[in-house]
């Protein structure tokens, strides 16, 4: 289950001060995805916002601030991702549950492979979300409370994938979801920086990874 950020930046009540906010948040985003977040600052957001200067300093004081809240909207966009895979994954689990042929290691590990396969292609094919992923990651070397923020995301995942392997039966479900994660996250990155996804590639990996994991479950 994915844990919810809180906003630190002004909030308001009224709908056009609400509209101007969130215009001020993409107008963060699509800047992060044009030139990375050192090129977040108050006048080219206002700028790329098309709102006036005093505007972006109303709702966010600190720059650090706005690239917090920016990271929160962000999260919030992409929850409904999130959430799928975790349901998917879930369904998945009921499905081998329900027929007994299927809890065969071979056939759980095809299963699983395809479902996580499906899972990053859809990714990929989001890319400047996958810019946005690596931009926050990076900021957070250099941002305490953005790195917090980040933590209690990823940790959300980490828990998500954690519970599947438990309910298959691994003792060492914990390192499982990192090795993963890890994994899924380095595919996605390869991906977008090469502009293309190896099918046969992706396959392989992905396969390899989980015939290790579920090799030891008993």
């Amino acid at each position: 289950m994915q844990q919810p950020l809180s906003y630190v930046g002004r909030i308001t009540h009224r709908a056009d001060g609400e509209a101007r906010r969130v215009a001020i948040l993409e107008a963060t985003l699509r800047l992060i995805v044009k030139e990375g977040v050192r090129g977040v600052r108050h006048r080219a957001v206002a700028t790329e916002a098309q709102v006036p200067l005093a505007s972006t300093t109303y709702y966010f004081k600190d720059i650090k601030d706005l690239i917090s809240d920016a990271l929160t909207y962000f999260a919030e966009k992409t929850l409904w991702m999130n959430n799928t895979l975790e349901q998917k994954s879930f369904q998945l689990l009921e499905m081998l549950e329900a027929d007994s042929e299927l809890i065969v290691p071979d056939k759980v590990a095809a299963h699983l492979t395809d479902f996580l396969c499906e899972h990053i292609q859809t990714q990929v094919n989001h890319r400047d979300d996958r810019i946005l992923e690596v931009a926050f990651h990076e900021e957070a070397l250099r941002n305490p409370a953005l790195a917090e923020a980040i933590q209690l995301l990823d940790n959300g995942f980490i828990q998500t994938i954690e519970q599947f392997f438990v309910a298959l039966g691994s003792n060492t479900a914990n390192a499982d979801a990192h090795q993963l994660l890890g994994l899924i996250r380095w595919v996605e990155y390869q991906s977008v920086i090469s502009g293309e996804l190896d099918s046969d590639f992706l396959q392989q990996t992905v396969g390899a990874c989980i015939d290790k994991i579920l090799r030891v479950i008993k």
